[in-house]
């Protein structure tokens, strides 16, 4: 097979930014240095093929050099690890508050536009067990599409201010489901005999989504232990 050297300096530098030991700064320095072997390599007479191979020797393959730069990153690793977990919180809220205030706008253009409330209440629950659906779905994909899925994850690079733009939305959606409240009850107040139903249902969503979730966790959570057990 005909070497194709772009192809083989792109693999080498996707899995330098997928490991989390590496930080940005690390795999410029390391590209930096790769790339002066790589010139010296050639300008000695040594094809892109042999230069390639040699030059990957000298600075050695990623899973040899992980231990140490991961020894020097630790602390940086671990905040890196705390701001992920942190962001993790911040999407479970921001979707959490998402389907909330979404569902009332669902409920008060259905009764705006003449719906009767009884079925604009039933499609209102249709979207929210559609939306539990999609997250059993999104679990389903991490338990068997594990390798995928942990790659993409890996190569996600949370940082400090996506952590507080996910704050921010998180919060707004909040203010937004508040203030959208009163203006469902006196929607549904005029006219629309359903207020003893709405409350039912945001009662048991507010019992059956954090279910789901925390279901999904403990049987990923059981995977992934067993595996770090055995």
């Amino acid at each position: 097979m005909e070497f194709n050297i772009e192809k083989k300096l792109k693999f080498w530098e996707d899995s330098l930014k997928s490991n989390s030991s590496f930080t940005e700064s690390d795999v410029e320095e390391l590209k930096s240095h790769f790339f002066e072997l790589f010139d010296e390599l050639k300008e000695i007479g040594l094809d892109e093929e042999e230069a390639f191979w040699v030059a990957s020797k000298r600075i050695g393959n990623v899973s040899d050099i992980e231990s140490e730069y991961n020894e020097v990153n630790n602390s940086l690793i671990q905040m890196k690890k705390s701001i992920a977990i942190f962001a993790g919180v911040l999407v479970y809220f921001l979707s959490y508050y998402f389907l909330k205030f979404s569902s009332k706008l669902i409920l008060i253009a259905e009764l705006k536009s003449g719906i009767d409330g009884n079925i604009a209440l039933q499609w209102m629950v249709r979207y929210l067990v559609f939306a539990h659906f999609l997250f059993i779905l999104f679990a389903a994909s991490i338990f068997f599409l594990e390798q995928r899925i942990i790659t993409f994850i890996n190569r996600l690079k949370v940082k400090p201010k996506h952590a507080l733009f996910l704050l921010i939305i998180a919060i707004s959606f909040a203010a937004f489901d508040t203030c959208l409240l009163p203006v469902t009850k006196n929607i549904i107040r005029q006219g629309f005999p359903i207020e003893g139903r709405f409350y039912d249902i945001y009662f048991y969503f507010r019992f059956t989504f954090p279910l789901v979730i925390c279901i999904s966790f403990v049987i990923l959570y059981l995977r992934y232990f067993k595996k770090a057990k055995f």
